[in-house]
């Protein structure tokens, strides 16, 4: 139980410092002068090294253990918001979304793998632990906005900073027993990661949790720049980008008893219906309560997508490569991440915002059809006893 409220601690700390951070880089830059197109570099910078390296940091967590990959990661995010603090360029700026990018993903495939795997039912700690960083998303946005129009940038990053190291000096003191070092080394990292591919309800998860991700960024990078052309003040800003994650955490309460009535796969393709349709209207307005609205129906979409790709993920694999399979959804989510703000800055720059999140609207609803699936008919998350 006391291992259970220190994830979600540091779960809510860590969010909130990478979620708020985020859009106030983004508004920052268009502030100095960066193109759309030079923005959604930015943006994609962000999951650069994920996306390269999140297999091999699942099977470094495997190997040696959660606590030292999140303390690790989490070091690696404290230096990530320091250097802007001091050194508030656009270079700087490259520096922290790469190392910030690579440094989260070491603390959330251990966060995820450890509260995974406690006893319980699996899809109520999942949802447990996405409520903790929709809490984070909701709080961070709307506390970066306040910050940054009243303090400015860089002390709106010591903030966030500080945030990181609380959730740094909560994991250090916590007992943390996993399967680290069961299997073999050489023969644990030689293991075949993409075979696991072959089986296509897993794949098409994987591909849903990409779209999801890349959506929920394009939103956090792309709004601050939409909101700004209208004339909306960065707190404005930052109190549309948290209803999505307000919604979140309510509709997150409810994802178990979802589950049993619809099954996780309907779910699944209904999270992508929902976030397409809210995309196409939100640059057909710029009334700010409309787009709160439109952020709350995003919250509802977007909210559902990440736990279900997550216990889907953990309900089919082997618990002993748990973070080797939590590192190819990473890899999925930061390779759509990396991909999408090229695409969408230069249809941006091109048609302006109204195209980049019309297209991005169509795309969610295209791929609703593409990655229908069977339900899982693992009962794992039901039939694991215990408490937290």
């Amino acid at each position: 139980m006391r291992l259970f409220w220190i994830i979600i601690i540091c779960q809510t700390l860590f969010s909130i410092a990478l979620r708020g951070s985020r859009p106030i880089v983004s508004l920052y830059a268009d502030v100095i002068g960066a193109s759309t197109l030079f923005i959604g570099l930015l943006i994609a910078s962000f999951a650069f090294l994920p996306m390269l390296v999140a297999i091999q940091a699942g099977k470094w967590l495997d190997y040696y253990g959660a606590k030292k990959m999140t303390i690790i990661g989490g070091t690696g995010m404290l230096i990530s918001l320091a250097l802007p603090v001091w050194i508030p360029t656009l270079p700087v700026l490259f520096i922290n979304q790469l190392l910030i990018g690579i440094s989260h993903v070491c603390v959330l495939i251990s966060l995820q793998k450890t509260i995974g795997n406690l006893d319980g039912n699996r899809d109520k700690l999942i949802a447990s632990f996405s409520i903790a960083g929709a809490l984070g998303e909701f709080l961070g946005p709307l506390s970066t906005g306040f910050l940054y129009e009243n303090a400015g940038f860089q002390w709106t990053f010591f903030i966030m900073a500080l945030t990181v190291i609380a959730g740094v000096i909560c994991i250090f003191f916590a007992t943390i027993t996993d399967q680290a070092k069961i299997v073999e080394k050489e023969s644990h990292i030689n293991n075949g990661t993409w075979r696991l591919l072959k089986e296509a309800n897993l794949r098409n998860a994987l591909i849903i949790s990409g779209l999801v991700l890349y959506s929920k960024d394009l939103f956090i990078g792309y709004f601050p720049v939409y909101g700004n052309s209208i004339g909306l003040s960065p707190s404005e800003i930052g109190i549309v980008i948290s209803m999505l994650s307000a919604i979140a955490v309510v509709i997150r309460f409810l994802q178990f008893i979802l589950v049993q009535h619809f099954g996780r796969s309907m779910l699944m393709m209904v999270t992508l219906i929902i976030s397409g349709i809210a995309f196409l209207f939100i640059p057909l307005t710029e009334n700010f309560i409309i787009l709160m609205l439109l952020s709350c129906l995003l919250g509802v979409g977007l909210g559902l997508g990440q736990p279900l790709s997550i216990v889907y993920t953990l309900n089919v694999s082997d618990p002993k490569r748990h973070g080797e399979v939590l590192g190819l959804r990473l890899t999925f989510n930061r390779g759509s991440q990396f991909i999408a703000p090229f695409i969408f800055g230069i249809i941006g720059q091109v048609g302006g915002m109204i195209a980049a999140f019309g297209v991005s609207g169509i795309f969610l609803l295209i791929g609703s059809y593409f990655t229908r699936m069977k339900d899982d008919d693992s009962s794992s998350s039901d039939s694991r006893e215990g408490k937290k």
